[in-house]
């Protein structure tokens, strides 16, 4: 897969994401994609990270992820950035991230969320 068309996935993929679209989310992913976000517990599977996405997107209004570096090797791909959160109160919070995706061909096996949304639900 070239350089410009994973950054271009990668961005699509934030993009879904701001837009709350699970099942573009998903589209990236290996159908046993291993997941992890912050400091919560490792799932697996498009079913449970569904659900997961389900259930945070209920609790924020909205993200906006902007990114500043992406990083590459054969398997590796690194995006970091500042994603804002929109509370349902309306408050906004924004706080640094990176995220780390092992690719097989054109689909994440592993993705990563290295943040700390401590704050996110005070």
């Amino acid at each position: 897969m070239k350089k410009d068309r994973k950054y271009r996935k990668i961005d699509q993929l934030s993009k879904a994401l701001d837009a709350k679209n699970i099942d573009k989310v998903l589209n990236y992913l290996d159908k046993d994609c291993i997941f992890q976000a912050g400091n919560q517990e490792i799932i697996q599977g498009k079913e449970q990270i569904r659900l997961l996405l389900e259930g945070f997107f209920k609790n924020v209004n909205a993200t906006k992820h902007n990114i500043k570096d992406i990083f590459e090797s054969d398997t590796f791909l690194v995006h970091r950035g500042t994603v804002t959160y929109t509370r349902l109160d309306h408050s906004i919070l924004s706080v640094p991230f990176c995220d780390v995706f092992k690719m097989k061909e054109e689909k994440i096996i592993e993705y990563t969320i290295y943040i700390d949304w401590s704050e996110l639900f005070n």
